[in-house]
């Protein structure tokens, strides 16, 4: 009792966390709560369908231009819808809600509170749709969107008004496109790019790469706005206002208005409004000459934002956030004491320096260790020389957010008095990624764990926690050591447990309008089919290399390229940068492209064992699996269409077999035919997405006599495929079960070697 007196907040924290936690096994009308959706919301009109509607609204978020995966450009941003026309409905109807809107022609440049009317398609946002993959619909439910719009191609965007929002989040939004532009004007697009993230939390022009050098060397803190970015902020403001006899509240008070100008010009994200509310409680503190309590500090700051918005406490950001702080304050002093000092008595230069590093550590491995288990579950790597990359990046950031502030003043002001100001933040920025590159090339710099199994996970949670809280281990060496023993024993045997009881599983992945086919084996070994799109929405990091992480795969034992269009390896780029492809098969075709050469170098430079696989060859690597090359022949070479000169598998695996086809269009399989080859199978991968059958592909398809046909295909594709025709073929096969990545999600097949189980691991 007494420490619920000390810290109510911190308590009532917990007490709000559990009740969202467990708000699904509550009834019904307590769920509500937490998850209310107005009776006028649009959602409820296209909750079972899609629907072509006029939408009338607000824009209440910034305006943002990308590239889509099929290389239009988008014009997105967020509206609050006040009316629609649903099909026929000519008088409307007044609606409310959050929508998404994805628009592909504007006559009109939109910005922040332009009132318009759009018109398009309304529809529910895609769920997950790949295994280790994103969840777009519960990332945009956190921000209370559950409809997208994709506007109408031949219809421009009707501006009625503007200014029609929150006056001071317009001015704050200004404020932080007038900094964007400032660093785009000032530095080059790579180092605008990194500074538009570190000081604005802007990261969508950020090379992905670039992302990753981060994600690895346990460094994103540093490009995710939180509460480095407050105490960077005020201890450079403090600092400049160092020489001027300013008085110590007036100090206080301007850092207080500061930092909430700041938050407001980055967003109001979970993670900086807990730093500036923990700050703000600190400050005034010190202005009325008490004391605060940090936990309680953390317990009001996460009280606030998850009255606000309960759906914070499943954001990965907002639990990064507040678990590193409780670590902070609850763990760090097990290993780090302040030396009491004498009265007068005063460290020397070279000591506070000492203790300085010393603190970055120990708080970088408590931060570590602390955030393990959400880090683990959500990237499925452990960055143990985080420590290190921490101890040599922290300080390089003050300085670099130092230089920002007087860059940002020198900017508006002062520009030809502090123009060198520039120069010093290039130099600290190719200085900063030097070092992180160098980190990420030692061995061991972080590991692919995968996803934990919920009973080592619960392990994993109760033994960080016990070791930690234990007060019988006294030394804080010891009390490291076993730590990093202990989760090293906890994700060997999670290894261990993945090699038991392993089936034949194939797993057809939703990588859009392309293929990706991943393979597993019973007696060890895996083996992938092609990698996907490439580009802008590169299928290789956004689908197939979580989906492997998620799984703990770090190598890949055969990579099969069926032919050498970007749909089918436009991923590899990035796998091979990710994994070890120990070997690699193609058919050997010619296609002259960027990515093709691309791929080729990258062959060549990670020196896999590569093999040319031709019409009645086989792969023996795999114990218990019958891997045939059932083409391409040689004769279909250098006909022009790289389409027929797509590799054809066949693996057999005791009674079921799986026929693989590649993009082979009439002309391969009239060859296939007449060979006489033994084209039976229990599972099709329906040729080339599923394009319209001519009279070779039902011949093709009577003789594979399927009992599963799979067609990898990409959702409103602009192919219209898979074909009505081919669909009536497939369905006609007695016994015959479809399934298709664009409705289906990724679609996995299991085999005993005698039956088959087809399972959709993931909702649509």
């Amino acid at each position: 009792m007494q420490a619920l007196r000390r810290r109510p907040l911190f308590y009532a924290a917990f007490l709000i966390s559990f009740l969202i936690l467990a708000s699904p096994v509550f009834p019904p009308p307590f769920q509500d709560i937490f998850n209310r959706i107005s009776q006028d919301d649009i959602y409820w009109e296209v909750r079972e369908k899609e629907k072509s509607v006029f939408l009338g609204g607000v824009i209440i978020s910034e305006v943002e231009t990308r590239i889509s995966g099929y290389g239009d450009p988008l014009t997105g941003f967020v509206l609050e819808a006040k009316k629609a026309w649903i099909e026929q409905d000519k008088g409307g109807k007044k609606v409310s809600g959050r929508v998404k809107c994805y628009l592909k022609r504007l006559a009109v440049p939109l910005k922040y509170g332009d009132e318009i009317v759009i018109r398009g398609d309304l529809r529910l946002p895609p769920g997950l749709r790949n295994p280790g993959g994103f969840d777009q619909s519960v990332y945009l439910a956190r921000q209370r969107i559950r409809t997208v719009f994709y506007g109408d191609k031949h219809f421009n965007a009707k501006l009625l008004r503007r200014g029609q929002t929150n006056f001071v989040y317009g001015k704050a939004l200004e404020a932080k496109h007038f900094l964007s532009d400032r660093l785009s004007r000032a530095f080059e697009k790579n180092e605008a790019a990194f500074l538009k993230a570190l000081f604005l939390g802007e990261r969508s022009e950020l090379e992905e790469d670039f992302t990753d050098l981060f994600i690895k060397t346990g460094t994103m803190h540093i490009l995710a706005v939180s509460g480095f970015n407050i105490g960077f902020l005020c201890a450079a403001l403090f600092l400049l206002l160092y020489p001027f006899p300013v008085p110590k509240n007036v100090k206080l008070l301007m850092a207080l208005i500061t930092i909430w100008l700041y938050c407001a010009v980055v967003g109001w994200q979970a993670p900086v409004v807990r730093a500036s509310l923990m700050a703000s409680v600190f400050f005034m503190g010190q202005l009325l000459g008490r004391k605060a309590d940090a936990l309680n500090s953390l317990g009001l700051a996460a009280c606030v934002i998850l009255v606000f918005n309960p759906q914070a406490l499943f954001d990965v950001g907002f639990q990064l956030s507040f678990l590193a702080v409780f670590g902070i304050v609850c763990f760090v002093p097990l290993f780090l004491k302040r030396a009491e000092l004498l009265p007068h008595e005063h460290k020397t230069l070279k000591e506070r320096v000492l203790f300085y590093l010393k603190e970055i550590f120990w708080v970088s491995f408590v931060c570590l260790v602390v955030t393990l288990p959400v880090t683990v579950q959500n990237f499925y790597i452990v960055t143990p020389l985080s420590v290190l990359s921490n101890l040599a990046v922290v300080p390089l950031s003050f300085l670099l957010f130092l230089a920002g502030v007087l860059f940002f003043l020198s900017a508006a002001w002062t520009h030809s008095a502090l123009g060198w100001i520039p120069f010093l933040m290039s130099g600290l920025m190719k200085l900063f990624v030097a070092i992180l590159k160098g980190i990420e090339q030692i061995p061991g710099a972080y590991f692919i764990v995968g996803k934990l199994g919920w009973p080592f996970f619960l392990c994993l949670v109760l033994g960080i926690s016990y070791l930690l809280a234990n007060k019988r281990i006294k030394n804080r060496t010891v009390r490291a050591a076993v730590i990093l023993l202990f989760l090293m024993n906890v994700f060997c045997l999670q290894e261990m447990s993945r090699q038991f009881n392993r089936p034949f599983r194939m797993t057809v992945l939703d990588v859009g309008q392309g293929d990706s086919i991943y393979f597993e084996f019973p007696q060890g070994g895996n083996m992938l089919v092609d990698a996907g799109k490439g580009g802008d929405g590169d299928k290789g990091r956004r689908v197939i290399a979580p989906f492997l992480k998620s799984k703990g795969v770090r190598s890949i034992d055969f990579m099969i390229i069926s032919h050498p269009q970007e749909d089918h390896i436009g991923g590899l780029p990035v796998l091979f940068d990710e994994f070890r492809i120990k070997r690699l098969g193609e058919a050997g075709s010619e296609y002259p492209t960027e990515l093709f050469h691309e791929v080729k170098g990258k062959i060549k430079k990670e020196r896999s064992q590569h093999r040319i696989l031709r019409e009645g060859g086989a792969l023996g690597e795999f114990k218990g699996v019958a891997v045939q090359v059932l083409g391409p022949a040689e004769e279909w070479l250098g006909r022009g269409d790289v389409n027929n000169e797509s590799l054809v598998l066949k693996l057999t695996y005791g009674s079921t077999s799986f026929l693989l086809t590649g993009d082979i269009g009439k002309e391969a399989m009239a060859a296939l035919l007449e060979k006489k080859a033994d084209l039976s199978a229990t599972v099709l991968k329906a040729p080339h997405h599923g394009a319209k059958f001519k009279v070779e592909g039902e011949r093709f398809v009577k003789r594979v006599n399927p009992k599963v046909s799979v067609i990898s295909v990409g959702a409103r594709n602009p192919f219209h495929h898979p074909s009505q025709m081919t669909l009536d073929v497939l369905s006609e096969v007695s016994g015959s079960q479809i399934f298709r990545t664009d409705r289906d999600g990724a679609v996995e097949i299991v085999s005993d070697g005698r039956h088959l189980d087809v399972n959709l691991p993931v909702r649509s």
